[in-house]
């Protein structure tokens, strides 16, 4: 069963908790939130106080997606802030390291490839991870185009999950609306992320 998370990035801070809600009641399964520190991408967002705050709104999980150097620092932050799901970018961190840390702490390792990283980059983890994230755009802005390219590379990673029989979840991220994710989905995911496409709406 597919599974849609909403991601608050380009939504109204003044009306999150309210949209949280509403998300809810249109059966939304999750909230994803980027945290930015305007250094591993140009744009701020997020912290742990929002988080613990809004998680008080929803028992739904939340997604804590550190687009930030040294994710490895935060880590236990975001958990404790009450997010089950922890996505790192590998590029910027030692994969292995932060992984193994995630799912000590019994949430979910989940790790996020951008659209000029090959899935070859990480293959050596994939016994870590419970979850890959696949940017179909750049981190760090909302309301970028999809890039077309990235169903080539949910096809490929889906078909290595299934080859070697992984317990690996694959998530979309960026440019998800009506007119993709069909496509998406033909292509292998399990989880859309919905950021402003919701919100234009």
């Amino acid at each position: 069963m597919i599974k849609k998370f909403a991601s608050l990035l380009s939504a109204e801070a003044l009306n999150y908790k309210k949209l949280i809600k509403d998300l809810e009641k249109c059966g939304y399964d999750g909230f994803h939130f980027d945290i930015m520190d305007g250094h591993f991408v140009k744009n701020f967002a997020f912290n742990a106080n929002i988080i613990r705050s809004l998680r008080k709104t929803t028992k739904l999980p939340f997604q804590a997606h550190l687009e930030i150097e040294n994710p490895g620092e935060y880590i236990d932050m975001f958990i404790d802030c009450g997010c089950e799901i922890i996505t790192i970018h590998p590029q910027i961190c030692k994969p292995e390291r932060e992984l193994r840390y995630i799912k000590s702490r019994n949430a979910i390792a989940s790790i996020a490839i951008d659209p000029d990283i090959d899935l070859k980059f990480v293959k050596n983890y994939f016994k870590l991870i419970d979850n890959v994230v696949i940017m179909a755009v750049y981190p760090g802005f909302g309301g970028q185009k999809f890039i077309k390219d990235s169903l080539k590379k949910i096809k490929k990673l889906k078909s290595i999950i299934l080859k070697n029989d992984l317990s690996i979840t694959v998530s979309v991220d960026g440019g998800v609306d009506d007119m993709t994710q069909n496509s998406i989905i033909k292509s292998g995911a399990d989880i859309l992320i919905y950021g402003s496409y919701l919100f234009k709406k």
